[in-house]
Order: structure tokens, then sequence, then C-alpha cells
């Protein structure tokens, strides 16, 4: 087991890191919705989506570059409350092993938009193009990468991942603990009730409302993990 020393160095790494996440997640919010009226965007055609990725490209690419390091970021920072919370070898495994996933799931769903769109939407604009064929590849790869990244990488993946976090979290000794473990788990099960929605359920704001009260909660995980120390 670690010493307290370095087991609270690692709660500072891990809130620093999650401090981060938080900050690129709202910058990634605010450029996009400016940009695209994202996330309502999402659902819109190929016929406004794609001309629309060359009018507001940069942005674009910024936005979902700030989105992409948010699910990457979320691996660093499992590592470092694993060694926080002084998880046992297969806890920590396992916490590592879903956040793996998930950033591989986010990225899949992300990065569609960063590598793939911008050729569509070239394709789409030029003359003489085939848009309906182009529009059914657009329908096709947002079903397909969009499900991955929606229904496994935030809605099952990451909600198991915060449920396990937070139970560690609400066992650990402090009124602030119980509070920072209790509304993790809140907000993992609202990732997990998210899932419908992927397989097309209209849950209204319910997407929009889980994914905002999922990143208080892990803004609330780093400050307890920055500022609580760990006895020895």
């Amino acid at each position: 087991m670690l010493s307290s020393p370095e087991t609270n160095r690692s709660g500072q790494i891990a809130g620093l890191i999650l401090i981060l996440q938080f900050a690129l997640m709202w910058t990634a919010f605010f450029i996009l919705s400016a940009a695209i009226n994202w996330p309502v965007s999402l659902d819109d055609p190929a016929s406004i989506a794609l001309p629309r990725m060359l009018e507001q490209a940069q942005p674009i690419m910024t936005g979902y570059g700030c989105y992409l390091m948010v699910g990457l970021l979320l691996l660093p920072a499992t590592a470092a409350l694993n060694a926080r919370l002084g998880l046992s070898r297969a806890v920590a495994g396992f916490t590592i092993a879903l956040a793996t996933f998930s950033a591989m799931a986010k990225s899949i769903g992300i990065t569609r938009w960063l590598f793939v769109m911008p050729d569509l939407a070239q394709a789409y604009t030029a003359d003489g193009a085939d848009q309906a064929a182009i529009s059914h590849i657009f329908e096709a790869l947002n079903a397909y990468a969009g499900g991955i990244g929606e229904i496994l990488g935030v809605g099952l993946i990451s909600g198991v991942w915060t449920i396990c976090i937070a139970v560690s979290v609400f066992r650990a000794p402090g009124a602030f603990a119980k509070f920072v473990g209790g509304f993790a788990m809140v907000t993992g099960l609202g990732l997990i009730a998210t899932i419908p929605a992927g397989f097309g359920v209209d849950l209204g704001p319910v997407l929009t409302l889980s994914g905002i009260a999922w990143q208080f909660s892990l803004f609330a995980l780093a400050i307890w993990s920055f500022t609580t120390p760990r006895s020895a």
C-alpha cells in the first residue's frame, strides 16, 4: 500500500486531471453550441450537417478536439484515483479497464467528426455529387460510431465506472466523501439510464441533463480528491 504522502500526491494529481477535464468539457460545449447548436445538431440530416462542416470547420475541429481530450483524460485520472483510494489490485484493474474501453468507445464516436465527416462534406458539396448516396453513408456512420460512443462509451461503460469509483469514495471517512460518493452514484445511474436513447427512444432533456450532472459529479470528485488527505 502507498504511504500517506504518496497517496495524497496521487489524489492531487487526480484532482488536477479531473478539473482539466471539466474545463475542457465546458470549452467544447460552448464552442460547439455557439457554432453548430450542439448537441441538438447531432440529429441534423446530411443536407444540413455536411455543408455546415465546411462553414464552421475551425470551431468544429477545436470543439471536438477538446471533447476528445475529455474522453482520453479519464484514463490517467482513473490511475491516480485508484492510488488515492487505495483500491485492491482487482478493483483497480477493473476501473482501469473500464476507463480504457470508455476512452476507446468515445474516441470512435468523436473522431468521426474530426477525420471522416470533413471528407464527406467535401464530397457532398462537390459538383455532380451523388448526395443521396453520401447521405446514406452519413446516416450509417452516425448510427455506427455514434452508437458506440453514446451507448457504450457514455451510457454503459462510463456509468459503471462512475458507480465503482463512487462506492469507493462513499466508503471513505467524512461527510464530504459521503456527499460526493452519493452524488456520483446517482449520476452514474443517470448515464446508464440514457442507453435507450442510443436505440432511438426519445428521452427528451434527460440525455443532456445526465451529462451535465455527471460532469459536476466529476468536479466534486476532483475537489474531494485534491483537498482531502488520506490517513496513512
